[in-house]
């Protein structure tokens, strides 16, 4: 979330800056202001409800890649997908990825990333547990215990059997992994 913060604000300091050097005052800064804080709002209910963006080491994505062994029939779901590092990097090896951030800065900036990336990549604007996740291969979860639980009691009921789940430092503590590598554990609905 830290980072969602700093990008709005630099952005509400841009745009305020390009107003000032263009002349333009006819914008009250107080509405550019409230602007900032209702970017920061979904991220900051993300951050609560599921956890903040905190990169992953390209260990940490190997590690979680490795595990979730994808296929090129797979279709793979990255629940908080935060700029869509690991959505890209899994696209070169399933035939659709989608990734669902809450974060508008976060999510603003995968948008952009796609541009340049592979086809079969989806970032989309979304709150994690309002998702269908039933056509999944894979899903890769970055989650604090408390959304652990949470994911193990709604998500995990609607997974199709075989279904391959990632999880990124925290375990479903419900279940005993498959696999496990540092601090990355497979689970297999």
């Amino acid at each position: 979330m830290a980072e969602s913060a700093i990008f709005t604000l630099l952005a509400g300091i841009l745009i305020i800056t390009v107003f000032y050097v263009f002349g333009i005052n006819t914008i009250d800064p107080r509405l550019i202001l409230t602007l900032i804080l209702v970017f920061l709002i979904p991220g900051a209910y993300a951050a609560i409800t599921s956890g903040p963006f905190v990169p992953s080491s390209r260990k940490r994505h190997n590690a979680m890649l490795e595990l979730a062994d994808l296929k090129p029939s797979d279709i793979v779901y990255d629940m908080g997908c935060g700029d869509g590092r690991l959505v890209f990097r899994a696209a070169r090896f399933a035939k659709k990825v989608i990734g669902y951030e809450l974060s508008i800065p976060l999510y603003l900036f995968g948008k952009f990333r796609q541009l340049f990336n592979p086809k079969n990549t989806h970032i989309r604007y979304g709150n994690i547990w309002k998702q269908d996740y039933k056509d999944a291969d894979v899903i890769f979860v970055y989650l604090l215990p408390k959304a652990m639980k949470q994911f193990y009691k709604t998500v995990w009921p609607t997974l199709k059997p075989g279904t391959r789940v990632v999880s990124n430092a925290f375990q479903i503590h419900e279940i005993k992994p498959l696999q496990k590598e540092g601090k990355v554990y497979l689970y297999q609905a």
